[in-house]
């Protein structure tokens, strides 16, 4: 045997039971027959479920500590870089010493000691910085192989790390070559004196981290056209852009641009060229930076920023045209266009970071710190900055540091599109259920105005609650559904459904009634679980929902889901809408029953009034003449009520005259019609029956009121009735001729001495 232990309080505003006015018991008891299509309804809602209807979204949980993880990626990140750039350069004791003597412009005479170095040849090497053309000099004739920037050898390799040199092999002693340098940018040029098999190391080094640094970037464009085709939004294709223009930009600056096959011929524009590319990405960067930090925000500099922009590619364009007298500015011009762009970047991510974007401040960190190594290095190589063997590296790796923590804030925006998309989906779901409430509600209210009207009074709670179960376990699928009502509307009632599980669920009722009509009466909906047995496990949750019965009467809504899923907050104020539409319908219906019959019944005698008898006579002497049946009306008459009135009181008329009525009335039959005329007079109408036979009713109803007891004060009133009847002629289709006939019948029995009865005949003398 199932108990049941109250598990979850309210879950919507209470009803509160009134308790004025009483309910009589009379036992009637209805259960609904209709367990097929109960068992369709919540099938095709199981699959409403399954189909993806959910009733709530589960918030996606962040990681704890996300930003300080992130944090830890990145320096792991750098680290690893970092480790890439030292195996690119020479432990001290691998190098030699060179003194550098500049000897005019593009020439430096370099001096070092070689030693012995055995089968082992001596190299220089110099950083790959942008000249035209670099070749080593000694005293005796020697000349090395001349080397461009623009135009790799193909002994140097794709990605060469700088200009390597190899030293004659009888090179040994003091030494003394001269490097001359033609056009380009060659005040960075610091030669490295080391064995070959050491130059060689570093080149493979050097050439692992430019691959590493473009994979890297390659990936980020990759990343950005995916989430350029995930997110519909144009601001990756801007992100793909800018790293298209760093990747480019990195390997012109340093050379490996001008040894991949396809874009070598970029290696006609020389300085211009490069400048451009610079100028390229500085726009790229700017235009990028403004549309992340300010994302459709008005700002006061906004003109001056885009106009720097498009400066920027302005001079770009004019670079391109590679005119010869641009060549020597076009450095110095790039330089401080760069500069500008960086300077407009930071200001514009100071300001987002002040604003809480996301990664503002870490991403105005590191544009600061690429500005700052972008700027030593273009004065390094006009030689008003000294340089550091790592400076270029370090430029570049702050560059990369950017473009990754700007990938990292981009991405963000997925999580805001992800949040934005939950929030739609959130109110999308949450209209259609309102959707779908209103529409069950609408439904539900239409079928009740339509099968409720006309209904007889103790048909109409059964048929409402029915209803309810109809419209209601669609939305709500459960195992069963019960209706408990005691003393509604002066009677009982359960509804079931399935209906094969009434006898049992009627058993569990009775055993629960007590417990029922505690929680019917603290009006609160509420759910708990179902246990076979006490202590055991929970097989179902049970729903209460109750209904609003006047004292002492009371009523509950039971539904049974198995298992130990309970029911949403969103089923139950679906649940208790539902409830609270069919019982305000199932009231307004049994008042209107109640309503309808006070405006068409005798309210002293119960029986018919005057109108509502001059209706149904007419409809049924309509109908007579086209069927051809015959109709007799009956007029009954009160002898002397009027001394009755004179000798016991108004009192004992209103007695007297309840009593005639139940008298008269239970002498004819159900398809008669009896009704109280006015005053003492009653009417009765017998369709079917002619005049003879009316006669013999009538005989039968005088006898009924003599013979009726009357006692007013413990005295007998006699009391006596004279009747007149009148039967349908030919071609009557309106009562008004037949009434006139009785009526004159009537009389005419008053004037024979009264309690007789007197049959008109077809024309009165």
């Amino acid at each position: 045997m199932h108990s049941c232990h109250t598990f979850v309080t309210t879950v919507r505003k209470p009803w509160h039971a009134s308790c004025d006015g009483a309910g009589t018991y009379r036992g009637s008891r209805h259960a609904h027959i209709g367990a097929s299509v109960y068992r369709c309804i919540r099938a095709a809602a199981r699959r409403g479920r399954r189909a993806g209807m959910p009733m709530e979204l589960n918030a996606t949980r962040s990681m704890p500590g996300h930003g300080w993880v992130l944090a830890a990626c990145l320096v792991l990140l750098m680290g690893l870089f970092a480790a890439l750039v030292s195996t690119t350069q020479l432990h001290p004791d691998e190098t030699r010493e060179v003194a550098m003597t500049p000897v005019a412009d593009g020439v430096v005479r370099m001096s070092f000691e070689l030693p012995t170095a055995g089968d082992r040849r001596w190299a220089l090497w110099f950083p790959r910085e942008p000249v035209d053309r670099l070749q080593l000099v000694g005293p005796d004739g020697w000349h090395s192989e001349p080397l461009d920037f623009f135009k790799v050898g193909d002994d140097e390799g794709i990605l060469p790390a700088g200009f390597a040199f190899l030293l004659p092999r009888d090179a040994q002693g003091p030494t003394v070559l001269e490097a001359h340098a033609e056009g380009g940018l060659h005040g960075g040029l610091r030669p490295v004196l080391a064995l070959s098999p050491d130059i060689r190391r570093i080149e493979r080094s050097g050439v692992a981290l430019g691959g590493a640094v473009y994979g890297g970037l390659l990936t980020l464009a990759a990343l950005a056209l995916a989430l350029a085709y995930a997110s519909r939004d144009r601001l990756f294709i801007g992100f793909f852009c800018f790293v298209v223009a760093l990747v480019l930009l990195l390997q012109a600056m340093n050379g490996h641009l001008y040894g991949l096959p396809g874009v070598r011929l970029l290696g006609l524009w020389r300085l211009q060229g490069l400048s451009a590319l610079t100028l390229v990405h500085a726009a790229a960067t700017l235009w990028l930076v403004e549309a992340y930090a300010m994302r459709g925000r008005a700002y006061r500099h906004a003109r001056l920023v885009r106009g720097i922009g498009i400066a920027l590619v302005a001079l770009a364009a004019l670079f391109l045209l590679n005119l010869p007298w641009l060549a020597q500015a076009s450095q110095a011009v790039s330089a401080v266009g760069w500069t500008m762009a960086g300077i407009a970047v930071i200001g514009l991510l100071v300001d987002a970071a002040r604003r809480g974007v996301p990664l503002g401040w870490a991403l105005a960190g590191s544009a600061a710190v690429s500005v700052l190594a972008g700027v030593w290095v273009a004065l390094s190589r006009h030689g008003l900055l000294p340089e550091g063997p790592l400076l270029h590296y370090g430029y570049q790796g702050a560059a990369v540091a950017f473009a990754l923590l700007l990938a990292l804030a981009l991405t963000q925006r997925i999580g805001d599109y992800r949040e934005a998309r939950d929030r739609d989906r959130l109110a999308r779901l949450d209209t259609e259920r309102k959707m779908r409430r209103e529409a069950a509600r609408a439904d539900l209210s239409t079928a009740l105005q339509t099968q409720l009207n006309g209904l007889d009074p103790g048909e109409i709670p059964w048929q409402g609650f029915r209803l309810l179960m109809d419209h209601l376990l669609p939305l709500v699928p459960t195992e069963s559904c019960i209706a408990v009502l005691r003393g509604y509307q002066g009677r009982d009632h359960l509804l079931v459904e399935p209906a094969s599980a009434l006898p049992s669920i009627e058993h569990e009722i009775n055993r629960r009634g007590l417990i029922l009509r505690r929680q019917a009466t603290a009006g609160l909906a509420l759910q708990q679980p179902v246990h076979p047995s006490a202590g055991g496990p929970v097989v179902a949750m049970e729903a209460l929902v109750p209904f609003q019965v006047r004292a002492p009467g009371w009523g509950v809504l039971l539904l049974r889901r198995a298992g130990g899923d309970g029911f949403t907050t969103d089923e139950m104020s679906v649940i208790g809408e539902l409830a609270r539409v069919v019982q305000l319908h199932v009231d307004q219906a049994a008042a209107a029953v109640k309503l309808r019959r006070s405006a068409e019944m005798d309210a002293l005698t119960g029986t018919m009034n005057r109108r509502t008898i001059d209706v149904w006579i007419e409809r049924t002497f309509a109908e007579a003449e086209r069927s051809g049946r015959p109709v007799s009306v009956l007029f009954i008459d009160l002898d002397h009520f009027k001394s009755v009135n004179d000798r016991f009181g108004h009192a004992c008329g209103d007695d007297c005259l309840r009593e005639v009525s139940s008298a008269l009335r239970g002498v004819l039959s159900e398809a008669d019609m009896f009704g109280r005329y006015g005053g003492e007079e009653f009417i009765a109408v017998l369709p079917g029956r002619d005049g003879a036979e009316a006669r013999a009713v009538g005989e039968r109803m005088r006898t009924a009121v003599e013979n009726a007891e009357v006692r007013h004060e413990g005295q007998r009133v006699r009391l006596t009735v004279s009747i007149g009847i009148a039967t349908r002629l030919r071609g009557e289709d309106a009562p008004a001729a037949a009434i006139a006939r009785a009526d004159k019948a009537l009389y005419a029995a008053k004037r024979q001495g009264r309690n007789c009865v007197q049959v008109a005949p077809a024309v009165f003398s």
